[in-house]
């Protein structure tokens, strides 16, 4: 059985996907054809290197890498609905002995401004992050699952009509995963990768 806040997340993400299809089917000239303006799906790939606040009581942060991927729908007014899975570990957080691994699953909105070849974006993203590969406090699953959510922005440029490139996107992220403090933990997420436009 699913968690509540996966659950939750789930349903976000199936009514975003859903909205993002009925938009696109919408944008669909009366020929029934897609143009590369009307409604494009885009698959994504990313590196993903993710610094962290340390846990509470010690100094300093970490590093955690992994990858990711990203599915977008585009929307009229240069909007698209995004989807973004991550997953991110490291083998040991500073001064804990301990490694730490987190999975995250967001949706939301992404603003697109076209220039040229490049593509600079705002996105707002929501969803859940679940922990793994660590030690939680005593009151708490081996992993916990939780609410997230990212602002952020990113630059792409094309390489050809099929293919881009994600130069890079810059997101703040907040994870509220148990630590026996305040429950919030504050990431910058970084990301590069290939693009492929359908």
């Amino acid at each position: 059985m699913l968690p509540s806040t996966a659950k939750t997340v789930a349903w976000m993400l199936l009514m975003t996907v859903g909205a993002s299809l009925s938009a696109a089917a919408q944008a669909m000239p009366a020929s029934g054809h897609w143009t590369p303006r009307s409604a494009p799906i885009d698959l994504g790939v990313n590196y993903v290197a993710d610094i962290s606040n340390a846990p509470p009581g010690t100094c300093g942060c970490f590093l955690m890498q992994g990858g990711g991927a990203t599915v977008r729908f585009g929307l009229p007014y240069r909007l698209s609905a995004v989807a973004d899975l991550s997953v991110v570990n490291t083998n040991n957080v500073p001064n804990t002995g301990f490694g730490l691994g987190l999975t995250t699953i967001l949706g939301g909105a992404q603003y697109r401004l076209p220039n040229g070849r490049y593509t600079n974006y705002g996105q707002v993203l929501l969803g859940a992050v679940r922990g793994f590969d660590s030690v939680f406090p005593a009151n708490s699953s081996n992993s916990p699952s939780a609410f997230a959510y990212a602002l952020g922005a990113g630059s792409e440029v094309k390489i050809n009509r099929r293919f881009a490139a994600r130069l890079i996107e810059l997101d703040y992220l907040r994870t509220g995963l148990p630590n026996n403090s305040t429950n919030w933990q504050n990431h910058l997420k970084i990301a590069s990768g290939l693009i492929v436009h359908f």
